[in-house]
């Protein structure tokens, strides 16, 4: 089994959104919108961003949804790690499958009979009460949990990390076998996330492979093809790259194209959750969405991962 992180050095770039088209186009079963050939791989993606959790809401599950299920008696990832409770346990309570009614929206809107039973999800509960201090010992949990989802044949973990550098994100990044690192382009997010990538690059001893993958939308009309990929948007943002100083993006890209860079000095370009206000969602099994430039997006790196990085 492959962990993928996601990661984000700051926060508002699309993260969550892609790390759930991801897990989905992973566990997809049938051609259908974005998805050209299933991959059929058994994928779970877990909230790990515990203090801030939304990835539920990716999956058309409400808040509401949730409380509901916490009144019930149902488990969540916070559940697992302030509480002595097995994996096998987590597994068996703290899970949400297609056939799960809190993932009805979902399931019978989109994505019934294109992942089945090869998709599951780990969800956290949202709200500001929901604060613990992170130890190496959480660590230790979340890879027990990682090791009894390969004992039972998942394939793929997608962990759907915090942004930035504190505790919970450090160990999704050091739980990672990949690491997706999604960015905007303004000064902010690329820089911090260079020197982060750079600093990886430095860092003595195995490291997980990591892979820059930018969010933006091309800066050009919708009339002009603003979902296409030769649009001359990409370009400008490429060559806006060069005006953060001292970034280089671009020449890192290029000097790490069979790693780091593959993504980016391939013009693959992921469109922000902002453009999709009102369906910040999962895409890629949606007809009316799903043969747009994100949705391609998402299905094709889904796509390479499992090339390059095999369960």
């Amino acid at each position: 089994m492959k962990v993928i992180t996601c990661f984000s050095y700051k926060g508002g770039s699309g993260r969550t959104v892609a790390a759930s088209n991801l897990a989905t186009s992973l566990a997809s079963t049938r051609k259908i919108a974005a998805i050209k050939q299933p991959l059929s791989h058994r994928v779970a993606i877990l909230d790990l961003d515990v203090f801030s959790a939304g990835t539920h809401r990716v999956f058309e599950v409400s808040n509401d949804d949730i409380e509901r299920r916490n009144r019930e008696g149902g488990l969540f990832l916070q559940d697992y790690l302030t509480e002595e409770i097995e994996p096998a346990r987590l597994l068996e309570q703290g899970t949400l499958t297609l056939d799960d009614p809190t993932l009805r929206r979902f399931a019978t809107g989109i994505a019934e009979g294109c992942c089945e039973e090869h998709f599951t999800l780990f969800p956290s509960r949202p709200g500001p009460d929901e604060q613990f201090v992170v130890a190496k010992y959480h660590e230790n949990l979340l890879l027990e949990l990682i090791l009894e989802l390969e004992r039972v044949g998942f394939d793929y973990a997608v962990l759907d990390g915090e942004s930035g550098t504190r505790s919970m994100a450090d160990i999704a990044l050091r739980l990672a076998d990949v690491v997706l690192m999604f960015f905007r382009l303004t000064w902010q997010h690329v820089d911090g996330t260079l020197n982060f990538a750079k600093h990886s690059l430095a860092s003595p001893g195995e490291q997980p492979a990591i892979y820059l993958i930018p969010t933006c939308v091309p800066l050009v009309a919708a009339t002009d093809g603003i979902y296409q990929e030769d649009a001359p948007g990409l370009g400008l943002l490429r060559i806006q790259t060069e005006t953060i100083p001292g970034a280089g993006l671009n020449e890192l890209a290029e000097r790490e194209a069979r790693g780091v860079g593959y993504f980016w000095s391939r013009r693959q370009c992921i469109h922000e959750s902002l453009v999709l206000k009102g369906s910040e969602r999962v895409i890629v099994y949606d007809p009316t969405i799903g043969r747009d430039q994100a949705a391609a997006d998402y299905y094709q790196i889904a796509k390479e991962l499992s090339e390059r990085h095999p369960a």
